[in-house]
């Protein structure tokens, strides 16, 4: 598959922290458990699924893959079988995130990505909600 950003899809040596989402309009729980196995046998063998069920699939990664490269190994023998992807997406996690206390992504983000970025002492929105009160 040709990368339609035209960016160079070789590995840069370092690895990087990737989210794939896959929704579907139609129950394909089988395909998704081979995407779930391609990844884990190409891409990450630690691969972590955040959710599977019959209509999506939400799946953590380190890997020194582009993200083009994980779409590519993701649908590899499986294309058939997703006949109605409704959207798919490979994204990198950077340095700031948000997960609630209670989630298990908490923990893979943590350990993965590191801590989130301090809320600063002059946000934006703070300022705007301290403003609000004394209103």
């Amino acid at each position: 598959m040709e990368n339609p950003f035209g960016d160079d899809t070789t590995s840069t040596g370092g690895t990087r922290n990737y989210l794939l989402l896959v929704s579907t309009s139609q129950d394909n729980l089988k395909a998704i458990q081979k995407v779930v196995s391609n990844l884990k046998a190409t891409v990450d063998k630690n691969a972590i699924p955040l959710w599977i069920d019959s209509k999506g699939i939400g799946v953590f990664m380190t890997t020194d893959l582009v993200a083009i490269d994980i779409r590519s190994a993701a649908f590899e023998g499986v294309m058939g079988e997703f006949s109605n992807i409704k959207d798919v997406v490979v994204t990198e996690v950077g340095s700031d995130w948000y997960a609630g206390d209670q989630t298990q992504i908490k923990n893979w983000l943590t350990s993965h990505a590191g801590s989130p970025l301090p809320v600063p002492a002059d946000s934006r929105l703070r300022t705007r909600k301290a403003v609000t009160k004394r209103r």
